[in-house]
């Protein structure tokens, strides 16, 4: 369940947006609604479980602006991708806010509450999304360690990389790792794909001379004793993870 704040000098407005919210989902809450920015910036400073703030433009004592440039920088991190801006005119300063990392969007108040209520809904489904992702990179990295992966090896990293990616997209990539999965993860540490291939074989290497011969064979269920490589390595693991 997300925790959602909203914040309009509006109260009528709020309500009408919280009653609409809570009818639409099932997944958020509205824990508070501020009247104004100070009030708005200590209840962000107070409250930890705030996960969504629905933010007027322009709010009393301080505006929308104001209240994010007074964040510190551990909140703006936490608050990345948070923030949905409603406001009653679109000019270049409001849009100027989309530079700022914690504003997911900027709304026209004009949308009404339905519609501004399914943008929150689409929010609240990616950071679920990232929530699930970020529980299956604990399970991927201990399942790997407890294979023998040195975590701090940069192959290691590109191997959960590559198993992140499959989990979302599905087994189906495992086909298309030089394609699609290895460009994708190149790009993102501004490396080569044969950098990229090499380092996950090295790590692999590592854990492999390095892991008990039976520990081996019994968690890729072989027979006999050989060395795994990518595919089989993403299907096991994946399949360990998902039962």
């Amino acid at each position: 369940m997300l925790n959602i704040l909203i914040a309009d000098s509006d109260f009528h407005y709020a309500r009408e947006l919280m009653s609409s919210i809570n009818e639409t989902s099932n997944e958020a809450r509205i824990c508070n609604i501020t009247m104004d920015g100070k009030e708005t910036i200590e209840i962000l400073e107070k409250v930890s479980n705030i996960d969504i703030v629905l933010l007027k433009l322009k709010m009393p004592i301080y505006t929308a602006n104001q209240i994010i440039n007074k964040l510190s920088n551990k909140q703006k991190c936490k608050y990345k991708n948070s923030f949905i801006i409603i406001s009653e005119k679109y000019s270049i300063k409001s849009k100027n806010l989309l530079k700022n990392d914690i504003v997911y969007k900027i709304l026209p108040k004009t949308l009404g509450v339905c519609e501004i209520s399914s943008e929150v809904n689409m929010l609240v489904k990616q950071k679920d999304k990232s929530k699930e992702v970020k529980d299956v990179q604990q399970k991927i990295i201990n399942e790997l360690l407890y294979l023998g992966y040195e975590v701090s090896h940069k192959g290691t990293r590109y191997l959960i990389e590559v198993l992140k990616i499959v989990y979302v997209h599905g087994e189906g990539l495992t086909e298309n790792l030089n394609k699609y999965v290895y460009p994708t993860i190149a790009k993102r540490y501004h490396q080569s794909i044969n950098n990229i291939k090499c380092n996950i074989r090295r790590a692999t290497e590592f854990m492999y001379y390095n892991c008990e011969e039976e520990k081996l064979k019994s968690y890729f269920l072989y027979n006999e004793l050989y060395k795994p490589n990518i595919k089989t390595i993403i299907h096991t693991v994946l399949t360990k993870i998902t039962k």
